[in-house]
């Protein structure tokens, strides 16, 4: 299905451009306020962004030159074992990078990481409801919390009890996102785009130190972009002319399904599902020019946009509340609908004084709500009540928070190095060349996130000006991340699933400088053939003219001294001159030719002119060749009186 221009659209790219544009302006100015060197590390990163646009322009022009990519095209055979190749190295680099730092950071669970771990445990042992009364309370305020705590249940009982194996879990779901991240840029941009989106999520500093925690944020990045992915090929692979039409709407019912799961992990998901629908309801699938009962009555079924958004909202609907009542069976109490479970997040991320992060206050508040109550669900309605009378108290502060938190969450990407660190000093795990590693680490990471996002904020512009693309739906999850954690409760890594966003749109943007510089190059050539052409035409113009002027002035001199010109006569055949063989036979012996050779030039011609006065007085004369004769004798006795004197 072909994916059409409209407002929205454009509104929704317009709205990116400027967000990401204030990435910039924070992630500049955060860096600023190092107490070390604070202005040199802020010229430092404009100057990484400089040598980073021309760099990428230069390469991008020589390949053009080279003509790189037709000649790796060429070998169709070539080109797949290049890539497979590199595509095999890179994961191998990035899961020995993700090992590396879980044997050298050891981390034991703290915070929402030890809740996770203990309730699996639990479910494990089947003790949660014995054990487990506090946490069975708290899942049915945020039911997303028992999403991730069933993986690592089965993880438990496949491989035992231990945060070693749940962190091998965590690195085997991020070298999934890291393949699935390559697979969506190859999708939308070729080769080269999915080979720069590659190495972008497989060396990612912030996404490799995560990695050591206990988080739910990668298995629901890769049941996220899984999801995605599985849209892409829908959207731009499966169309009317298919002869498996079935196949089609089971694998748009098994989207569905896989967005209702990666919901139960983080309800984030749901931004997902409405991208998907925003971007498929408007559109018709075009019809083949064949007859019409030659096409698949389900494949004519999905042609319309709305058919295949309903498919996938049904499905999802279905599966996410089968997922529901399981857990509500699991912890043995009702669980809130999806508008009420944000009643607790929407009052702490509506609280001015915490800037829209964890608080005590508000915890005290959901829990005595909870308490006096005794229903999670009323608690949270509790907790939405009073967050709407915090949205309407101060309209000002309000926007002033809102600003703020977008920095808080967009403005750098230190979550991976904070975090350690904070874990690693309250474990007592932290030595000097640790903290020294992760500080470097710190940097490298903020300046790869704003290189990202200049590429990215470029090629939202470059997205203004040209067709529509597929990479719509990825804008749009970052854009409806904003819009929830505007709300919402805040924290620098929430940003964590949107990361590949920034991946991708990157490469594209590069797939594009790689496109218009093969353009560029091909004009040039194009232009320069051109003039070559031009001259060559003006040379052969000036050449003839010259010519013709050249004749006309022979042609004038020729009028003007009215003469006879023999030799254009006879280059020109006008005149015919024959000779008879006599005069041109040479010498007949040897010791004429050395005589004639040896004498002087009076002598020579005194004997030619004798030997042709001999001729002629042996041959029958009349009269007009009789004066030919006279002068012929005359001319002999001139040549005696020269010799003689």
């Amino acid at each position: 299905m072909k994916l059409e221009k409209n407002w929205f659209y454009q509104l929704c790219i317009l709205l990116s451009v400027v967000g990401m544009a204030y990435i910039l302006i924070c992630g500049v100015s955060d860096i600023s306020k190092s107490q070390q060197y604070p202005y040199a590390r802020k010229g430092i990163l404009i100057l990484v962004f400089f040598l980073a646009w021309v760099g990428v322009h230069f390469v991008a022009l020589l390949f053009a030159r080279l003509n790189v990519g037709a000649r790796l095209l060429k070998s169709k055979k070539l080109s797949i074992g290049l890539e497979s190749v590199y595509v095999i190295l890179v994961l191998l680099a990035a899961f020995s990078l993700r090992y590396a730092v879980i044997v050298n950071l050891p981390m034991e669970p703290a915070s929402d990481y030890k809740t996770y771990y203990e309730v699996a445990d639990m479910m494990k042992h089947g003790t949660l409801l014995e054990k487990g009364e506090g946490y069975c309370n708290y899942i049915a305020m945020f039911p997303h919390i028992i999403g991730y705590c069933y993986i690592l249940k089965n993880v438990f009982q496949l491989f035992g009890t231990s945060v070693y194996n749940g962190q091998l879990a965590n690195l085997l779901f991020s070298m999934g996102t890291v393949f699935i991240i390559y697979r969506i840029g190859r999708k939308l941009g070729g080769q080269l785009v999915g080979a720069i989106a590659l190495f972008a999520a497989a060396f990612w500093p912030s996404q490799i130190l995560y990695i050591n925690m206990l988080a739910s944020e990668y298995s629901f990045t890769f049941f996220l972009y899984l999801s995605l992915l599985l849209f892409l090929h829908l959207a731009m692979d499966y169309d009317a002319a298919t002869k498996r039409g079935v196949r089609g709407v089971l694998l748009h019912i098994v989207l569905g399904c896989l967005i209702a799961v990666t919901s139960a992990i983080r309800p984030m998901a749901l931004i997902l599902l409405i991208a998907i629908l925003i971007c498929i309801v408007p559109q018709k699938m075009k019809l083949p020019n064949i007859p019409r009962n030659s096409i698949p009555i389900w494949a004519q079924f999905m042609g319309r946009g709305w058919v295949r958004g309903l498919v996938i909202l049904v499905s999802y609907l279905i599966l996410s509340n089968v997922l529901t009542t399981n857990t509500e069976l699991t912890i043995n109490r009702s669980v809130p609908s999806f508008s009420e479970s944000f009643g607790y997040n929407l009052l702490v991320g509506l609280n001015v004084e915490s800037k829209g992060g964890w608080n005590e206050e508000d915890s005290k508040f959901l829990y005595a709500n909870l308490d006096s109550t005794g229903s999670p669900i009323q608690a949270q309605i509790a907790c939405r009540d009073q967050a709407i009378i915090r949205l309407n108290s101060n309209s000002k502060a309000i926007f002033d928070l809102l600003i703020n938190k977008y920095e808080l969450l967009w403005g750098n990407d230190d979550y991976g190095a904070t975090w350690n660190l904070a874990f690693l000093k309250e474990q007592n795990n932290l030595t000097m060349e640790r903290a020294g590693f992760i500080a470097s680490a710190m940097e490298t990471n903020h300046i790869v996130y704003m290189v990202f996002t200049l590429f990215s904020f470029m090629t939202l512009i470059y997205l203004l000006q040209r067709n529509a693309s597929y990479l719509y739906v990825p804008i749009l999850i970052y854009l409806g991340t904003v819009a929830m954690h505007l709300l919402v409760e805040s924290q620098n890594r929430y940003h964590f699933h949107v990361l590949p966003v920034m991946m991708i749109v990157a490469s594209v943007g590069v797939g594009y400088i790689f496109e218009n510089a093969k353009g560029y190059v091909r004009s040039s050539d194009l232009l320069r053939q051109e003039k070559e052409t031009l001259r060559q035409e003006k040379e052969n113009v000036l050449k003839q003219f010259e010519e013709e002027e050249h004749q006309a002035i022979k042609t004038r001199y020729k009028s003007m001294t009215n003469s006879f010109d023999m030799k254009a006569a006879i280059d020109n055949g006008n005149v015919v001159v024959t000779v008879s063989e006599k005069y041109i036979e040479p010498p007949k012996t040897q010791e004429n030719q050395e005589v004639i050779k040896s004498q002087d030039p009076i002598k020579k011609d005194y004997d030619q002119l004798r030997k042709i006065l001999e001729r002629k007085n042996k041959i029958p004369v009349n009269t007009g060749k009789r004066k030919a004769v006279n002068r012929l004798k005359s001319k002999i006795k001139h040549v005696e009186w020269r010799k003689a004197k």
